[in-house]
């Protein structure tokens, strides 16, 4: 079971068909773009990578599982 806001950032991803990048997942999510919580949003898109799958592109985006 993941916690609810990775659940959430993991629903804004999978939600597209292109990568979303983490400031983008950042504003569906709700959250403000300003740098603390993008990277905080990136540590736990990068954890979702290792946990549920999520690709991560070379450019730093995050897709859905392939």
């Amino acid at each position: 079971m993941l916690p609810a806001d990775h659940q959430a950032l993991l629903s804004a991803v999978c939600s597209g068909q292109a990568p979303l990048p983490v400031k983008a997942s950042c504003e569906q999510w709700g959250l403000s773009s300003e740098p603390g919580q993008v990277e905080g949003a990136r540590a736990r898109l990068n954890r979702l990578v290792e946990r549920c799958g999520l690709r991560k592109t070379p450019a730093g985006a995050f897709a859905p599982p392939s």
